[in-house]
């Protein structure tokens, strides 16, 4: 069996696979697409760890398909996505994988724009010595969208701090812990009553552009935007407007529609706009926990098993 991955996610399941499955050759890249060998003919792709990269997309799209592909997202949307289903590959994600770091990593969000700590640092660059009222989260309402393996986990750190939790999620079927639940449907109901609103769900074509103009301006002007989750979920124009004009207080967002983001972007200059370089996942804990997915469909993969979160 031949296997296309890259360097870090072989080093880190070289050991085990090799036990499942002796004789495995390894073709690995780096960050900057070079290769121990040829990745010509490989039986399975990984798209994880310093393979998680263009060149090591348009490799993988320019050779012969694999019989299967392994991806270290949750969601799968992208142009390495969209060519392994037209060419029929089997292709397996890891759900659940990133969900710790990123729903901590949201929830950062939320403390970011409850406590002011872009105005503190602000003030504290200044050599300025001022008081700032701040946001009690005990008496704040927290929405999240997309209630999966990451949204759940904001839901839990909400509740921990006494906050009202609201959820919109695909399915009707209710979910214990939550204030008040609804569908996509229903955004326009839960928006109005957010002090904070984390979105959480893939890009698909019923949550692409979610936040436009409209969804802004049913947000309270006091209101903070969380985004983990895909840069196609909110209108950027839409957003940069409502910042701007004081529609909503401010936005912390860890994914951009162009990724990475131009440095002539306007964008970097938004005084109440964080940026993050979707980092939200960058974890030593997130490749072993790839690798572990991994493993078990590899032993599925050979024994001709039903394999584990496939995506298609």
């Amino acid at each position: 069996m031949k296997i296309a991955a890259a360097h870090d996610f072989h080093d880190e399941v070289a050991a085990a696979a090799a036990a499942i499955c002796p004789g495995i050759e390894w073709a690995l890249t780096d960050r900057a697409g070079n290769w121990t060998a040829p990745p010509d003919g490989a039986d399975v792709a990984i798209y994880a760890g310093d393979a998680y990269t263009e060149a090591f997309v348009d490799t993988v799209i320019a050779i012969a398909p694999p019989r299967w592909a392994h991806t270290e997202d949750a969601g799968i949307d992208g142009r390495f996505y969209d060519d392994m289903r037209a060419k029929g590959v089997a292709v397996t994600h890891s759900p659940g994988a990133n969900a710790p770091e990123v729903a901590e990593f949201a929830f950062a969000g939320v403390m970011w724009g409850a406590k002011r700590l872009a105005e503190f640092r602000d003030q504290q660059r200044a050599r300025e010595w001022r008081q700032l009222e701040q946001a009690a989260l005990g008496a704040s309402t927290i929405l999240v969208v997309g209630l999966g393996a990451i949204g759940s986990r904001v839901a839990a750190c909400a509740r921990a701090f006494g906050m009202t939790v609201h959820g919109i999620r695909r399915s009707a079927d209710p979910l214990p812990g939550l204030d008040r639940q609804g569908t996509l449907a229903d955004l326009s109901d839960f928006l109005p009553e957010a002090d904070f609103v984390v979105l959480a769900v893939p890009n698909t074509d019923e949550t692409a552009g979610m936040i436009g103009a409209g969804a802004l301006a049913w947000m309270k002007p006091t209101a903070t935007l969380v985004n983990v989750g895909r840069g196609a979920l909110i209108d950027i124009e839409a957003l940069t407007r409502a910042l701007a004009t004081g529609g909503i207080a401010q936005a912390f967002l860890d994914v951009l529609p162009t990724e990475p983001l131009p440095a002539d972007s306007d964008l970097w200059d938004i005084p109440n706009l964080f940026i993050s370089p979707h980092a939200a996942c960058m974890t030593p804990l997130y490749t072993a926990r790839v690798g572990e997915i991994w493993l078990e469909n590899l032993r599925r993969f050979l024994a001709g098993d039903e394999l584990i979160h496939r995506a298609f």
